[in-house]
């Protein structure tokens, strides 16, 4: 059962963009030079979505059937914490430090129910008693952790436009735990099942950044990354990773501003695999081989919203 959203602080922050314009416009203050450092605290509100696509041939060597399945999960999350430190060595180089998780609770529950074989397919009559399912409850927790450490040369560097071009290593942590217990029935005993999935690497990234400041007190900022996961051991199978960032800050003073934003990013892998079972006898189909291409896809987007500190 999703959470409801919490979303009073995110609009608090972008009523303050207009009413920090109005009590500031007369500051006779030089926002054009850049700070040395800068860090940004935000608090990010992302939702999920989970989705899995396979694809296959089966054959027993003189017939063959193509197959398909595919699902999705999807769920809203909570605001978590997100940072950002740049660190600026001259007017074109820099090196920027960006962290972010996503962490979400999830259950889903089935109150049992009987099946009866025989309404399972209209086209074929099955024989067989109605079979009681149990009810089955399932907690899970999904999380992501990402940081990325990156330098950037800018490529364009006029006084109110910038283009940024530059490489790094990225670090994450993608984690999938749970329980599941079931009532049992008549005919099957209650119980109890858990399991843990981990895996985290590190592998080199590529990035870009575009920031414009229509005003000294404005600015517009725009960032993106990409990774291969062949590029590096965070997982086996192939895939990539892309990550985008829209960000809109106000300087109210010289050193503290305030932000507000929307992150996105995506994890896709695929896998081959193969494999063959035998029919059953009375069949007369004998061995069926079967290949195809699984798909995977954790996708995570939502607003931000926080302070800037320049030094």
């Amino acid at each position: 059962m999703s959470r409801p959203r919490n979303t009073p602080s995110f609009v608090s922050l972008l009523a303050c963009l207009p009413l920090a314009c109005a009590t500031t416009a007369a500051a006779a203050q030089d926002f054009a030079d850049d700070a040395r450092f800068e860090i940004r605290l935000s608090a990010f509100n992302p939702e999920a979505n989970i989705r899995f696509d396979g694809t296959g041939v089966a054959t027993d060597g003189e017939r063959s059937e193509d197959l398909a399945a595919a699902g999705s999960i999807d769920s809203d999350g909570r605001w978590r914490p997100r940072g950002e430190l740049a660190f600026h060595m001259s007017p074109r180089q820099s090196l920027r430090l960006n962290y972010y998780d996503y962490r979400r609770d999830q259950s889903w529950n089935f109150d049992g129910d009987w099946v009866d074989p025989g309404n399972i397919f209209d086209e074929v009559e099955i024989p067989g008693e109605p079979v009681e399912i149990p009810a089955i409850d399932i907690d899970g927790r999904l999380s992501f952790e990402l940081a990325s450490l990156n330098y950037e040369f800018a490529v364009v560097d006029a006084p109110r436009f910038q283009w940024a071009l530059g490489a790094g290593v990225t670090h994450a942590t993608l984690e999938a735990r749970g329980t599941g217990t079931s009532t049992g029935t008549g005919e099957v005993d209650p119980q109890w099942e858990s399991f843990s999935w981990k895996k985290d690497g590190t592998s080199p990234n590529l990035h870009t950044r575009v920031s414009w400041a229509p005003t000294e007190r404005l600015r517009v900022e725009a960032q993106a990354q990409y990774l291969d996961t062949r590029w590096g051991d965070f997982i086996d199978e192939r895939g990539h990773f892309e990550r985008g960032g829209l960000l809109v800050e106000y300087l109210v003073t010289e050193r503290l501003g305030i932000h507000v934003g929307y992150d996105w990013f995506r994890l896709k892998l695929s896998n081959d695999y193969r494999g063959s079972f035998e029919a059953p006898p009375e069949t007369g189909v004998g061995t069926v081989d079967v290949a195809g291409k699984l798909t995977g896809e954790f996708k995570v987007h939502g607003p931000m919203a926080g302070v800037t500190f320049r030094f």
